[in-house]
Parts: structure tokens; C-alpha cells; sequence
């Protein structure tokens, strides 16, 4: 009897409608650790992340490894944040995402049940962070070794997508990891990084994403290609020298003459700022034509096969806040500016993560498409199963017997079904997947502070009228780089948990 198997097909149809019609969208799930890393309250938004399911939920393991890391980093655990990053990597790594094939699951139910291995962009960010985490704790080495699995993640990614116009390449890492090369004393290793920087902002994206190449970079790599040219194009004031107008001061605004033949690294302090909100994602649908190829023979023209299937796609929204200006300085004894620089944005992560989604988007409507096809037209062959079976009892003379009742109320209950909800269930089925790593910031913006050889209380100051705030002490040897970093936030996320 076809009703054995009309009834499991329905079962399944109906049943995965159910269970996945009500999954949330990601940043909601994230409200309260945003709320509360916004309030300034990190350890609370360690606790926080932890009782959000995500750790629990084997298909988000990426994002709460990630997201978890990148709290306790915001809480200068760098430590534990790097233990994180590492058990996010892992996770990325088991589930091959440079594979160029798709699992079962991206034309079964919708994309939320695929295991979420991080977007190529958000891989690359891992090893950023532990970047920061080792530049935080003063460890150079272990800084340099994470730009050096920078450089097999954009090697593997070549070769993945080769010249398809993908995320292959990342100026502003390349640039950060040249100067830690340059630190390091590694010359040749910074120039092949700043010149893989330029490329990357000139050739390939930097039009695209709204990131000129920096000038500090161009500086930088000068200074490495012509060892014969002029080393550095300012002077550090004496202490007793201060600018008039700190807040119009330009970078390396004090000119000095060439000095030839000097071509070591320049004693400084570098400053990394992450800005703002990186965007997130929301699901948008739209109606498309059933993918007929897909549909047998039988089955064409019937009018309980949809003509139309929603095809569901992520889109993602902005916070605001993004676009504010930096300076960075050294304040002196009595806390006033004594040098600053005004910072330069080396990274739009807002436009970088638009740029991926739209190279995605073709991929990401055609398995909607089959997906949401393919789950109609098993609906259909249900319903038609089910109309062939009452055909067939129709032509039945009716005998009473009892035993053979006892599936007569779940025919009509799984009837009623199929005719009545099944279809508009199914459409619900087809959701986007909203997924990704939202603590990520807008923007960045790096300063670079030449200064004397000694001990200094390094400042940074949004130009948005805000007053600034001092990141600590640090000494700086002559010759030597240092580097800081520092989140601020314009405002808090847009997704709030009252909602």
C-alpha cells in the first residue's frame, strides 16, 4: 500500500518544518554578550557567551570558540583568548572549508544544519587576533609565528580559488605582519609582506573594499627597497617642543634632509584600533520559478506542485557608528600631548565582508533553488501517492473490518496535513544562513608614532569630540618597534535582547 510510504514522507516533510522554521537569527543570539562588552563588562560577557547554547551546539562550534576568544581578549586574558582561537582553528580545519565541494546537507533541508567552518575572511582573522594576543604580551616570537600561518592560510586559499577573484590576499594583515617581520629583524621577510600589501590594496580589492594603501606602508617598503635613500621623513621634537594645534597635526609632519645609507628600523610605536561594529546578517527571501529540470515527468503540470519556491538568501545590515577618525600620541609629564599622529585605516571589515557575500551570492540562490525544488516536489509526489490511494479505495467495495481501521485517523489526519499546511511548512524550511563572526569591528585604523628611545604613556583619542584615554606605559629601546592595541566602541549593537 502506498500510504506506508506516504505517511513517512509527510512525517519528514512536516517535522523538519517545524524544528527548523524557528531557528534565530545569530546576532540576536549574541545580544547579551554584545550588551554587556559594550557596557565594558568582559568577564560578564565571557559568562554570558557561555550560557547562549552555542557551545552546545555542535554546528557552531567555529563562532563560539571564535566569538569566546575574542571576549577574553577584550578582557586581556590573552592566553586563555589564544587557547580559543585555537580550538576555533581546529574546528575549522576538521571541517576542510577549502574544500571546493558541498556536503549532502547544502541541498537537503537549508544551510543552518551545515556545520559552520567560518567564512575565509573570519579563518584569516583567527590568527590576527593571536596576533595581537602575542603582541599584547610583548612576545614577538610567538607574534612571528602566527604571520607565518597567515601566509600558509593565503597560500592555501590561492591555491583554492587561484585567480576566481576570492578573499586571497588581505593588505592590512600583510602590512601588520610585515612590520612584525621588520621588528624582528627579518628585512627580506618584511619586504616580500609589504610588497604582498601593496598588491593587495592596489590590485586586487583595494578599490573594491574603500581602503587606499596607507602611507605609513608605502613609507615602510621605500625604506626597504632603496637602503641608499632617505630612512625616515620626520624628526622626533625635543621634549620641550610641543605643536600648537595637536588635533591638525599630520603625520611626520616635522620634514628633516635625507640621511643616506641608513636604512634601519625606526623606533616607534605602532597602534592598532579597532572601530565599530562589523555588520551582521538578516534573512531576506524572494519568490523564484520552480527549477523544472528537477521536477519528473509526472509530476508537471499538476496543480499541487508550486509554481513558485521561496529561495531564501543572507543580507547583511551596518551598525551604525562606523567612519570616526583617530589620533594616537605620547602624552608627557603632565599628561598633555607631547607628539601625535593621526591614524590611517588600513581595514574595512564592513566592505571586506560585503565584497565575500556577494562573490557567494550566485552559489548560495542556486542551492536555495534546488533545495527548496526538491523539497516541493517530494511534496507533491505525497500528495500524489496519497490521491492514488483514494482512487484505489474509491474502487473498493467497503468491508468492516475492525483491524483494518486502525490507520483510517492518522490517513486523515496526515490528509488534512498535506492539503492544508504542509505546503506553506516546506517554504519554511528554506532559511538563509544569518551566521558569522559578529564582534568583529567595522573598521581598523593603525597610528605610528616615531619616538625617542625611553619610557612613554601611550594615548588615543576618537575625533568624534570623545576625550582620550590612555592605554598605559611602555618602553621602547632605540630602534625598536612596540606595538598596542585597543577596541572602541561608537555606540552599542543595534540588536539589542529587549527587542
Amino acid at each position: 500500500m502506498r500510504d506506508n510510504l506516504t505517511r513517512p514522507t509527510a512525517l519528514v516533510v512536516l517535522v523538519s518544518a517545524c524544528v527548523l522554521a524557528g531557528c534565530a537569527q545569530h546576532a540576536r543570539v549574541m545580544c547579551e554578550p554584545l550588551e554587556l562588552i559594550y557596557s565594558g563588562d568582559a568577564s560578564a560577557a565571557v559568562t554570558a557567551i557561555d550560557g547562549t547554547g552555542l557551545a552546545e551546539s555542535g554546528r557552531d562550534r567555529f563562532l563560539y570558540h571564535a566569538q569566546r576568544g575574542h571576549l577574553l581578549h577584550l578582557a586581556n586574558d590573552f592566553e586563555a583568548s589564544n587557547s580559543e582561537f585555537e580550538a576555533a582553528g581546529a574546528v575549522s580545519d576538521e571541517l576542510k572549508p577549502w574544500s571546493v565541494t558541498e556536503t549532502l546537507t547544502d541541498y537537503s533541508l537549508n544551510e543552518t544544519v551545515k556545520d559552520y567552518s567560518g567564512e575565509d575572511y573570519e579563518r584569516a582573522y583567527l590568527h590576527y587576533y593571536m596576533t595581537l594576543n602575542y603582541l599584547e604580551m610583548d612576545d614577538l616570537g610567538g607574534a612571528l609565528v602566527e604571520c607565518r600561518r597567515l601566509d600558509e592560510v593565503f597560500r592555501e586559499l590561492d591555491a583554492r580559488y587561484e585567480d576566481d577573484g576570492r578573499y586571497q590576499e588581505d593588505g592590512f594583515i600583510r602590512y601588520l605582519s610585515g612590520l612584525i617581520y621588520e621588528a624582528m629583524g627579518h628585512r627580506d621577510d618584511a619586504r616580500v609582506d609589504f610588497r604582498l600589501a601593496v598588491q593587495a590594496y592596489e590590485e586586487e580589492r583595494g578599490d573594491e573594499t574603500g581602503v587606499p594603501t596607507p602611507w605609513g606602508l608605502t613609507r615602510s617598503l621605500d625604506r626597504l627597497e632603496d637602503p641608499w635613500g632617505p630612512a625616515d621623513r620626520t624628526v622626533i621634537p625635543e621634549p620641550a617642543a610641543e605643536p600648537d594645534d595637536v588635533a591638525a597635526a599630520e603625520p611626520d609632519t616635522v620634514p628633516i634632509p635625507a640621511r643616506a645609507g641608513h636604512s634601519g628600523p625606526q623606533t616607534e610605536i605602532v597602534v592598532v584600533i579597532d572601530s565599530g561594529w562589523a555588520p551582521y546578517k538578516i534573512e531576506k527571501s524572494v519568490q523564484v520559478p520552480i527549477h523544472r529540470s528537477l521536477v519528473p515527468e509526472e509530476l508537471r503540470g499538476r496543480t499541487n506542485l508550486a509554481a513558485l519556491v521561496k529561495v531564501a538568501y543572507p543580507k547583511f545590515v551596518s551598525p551604525p557608528g562606523a567612519g570616526v577618525p583617530f589620533r594616537a600620541g605620547v602624552a608627557d609629564s603632565t599628561g598633555d600631548w607631547a607628539l601625535a599622529e593621526t591614524a590611517e585605516k588600513v581595514q574595512d571589515l564592513d566592505a571586506l565582508a560585503r565584497w565575500v557575500l556577494e562573490r557567494r551570492m550566485p552559489a548560495i540562490v542556486l542551492r536555495s533553488t534546488l533545495r527548496a525544488t526538491a523539497k516541493q516536489v517530494a511534496l507533491a509526489s505525497a500528495k500524489h501517492e496519497m490521491e492514488e490511494d483514494r482512487d484505489e479505495d474509491s474502487d473498493k467495495q467497503p468491508v468492516a473490518h475492525v483491524e483494518d481501521d486502525d490507520e483510517g485517523p492518522w490517513k486523515a489526519i496526515f490528509g488534512w496535513l498535506l492539503e492544508n499546511a504542509a505546503t506553506v511548512a516546506v517554504a519554511e524550511t528554506e532559511q538563509a544562513d544569518t551566521r558569522s563572526w559578529v564582534l568583529l569591528p567595522a573598521e581598523i585604523w593603525m597610528a605610528r608614532i616615531p619616538v625617542r628611545p625611553g619610557e612613554h604613556e601611550v594615548v588615543v583619542q576618537a575625533l568624534d569630540g570623545s576625550e582620550p584615554f590612555s592605554l598605559g606605559r611602555v618602553s621602547v629601546a632605540e630602534g625598536e618597534k612596540v606595538f598596542r592595541s585597543v577596541r572602541f566602541f561608537s555606540g552599542p549593537h543595534p540588536v539589542r535582547c529587549d527587542d
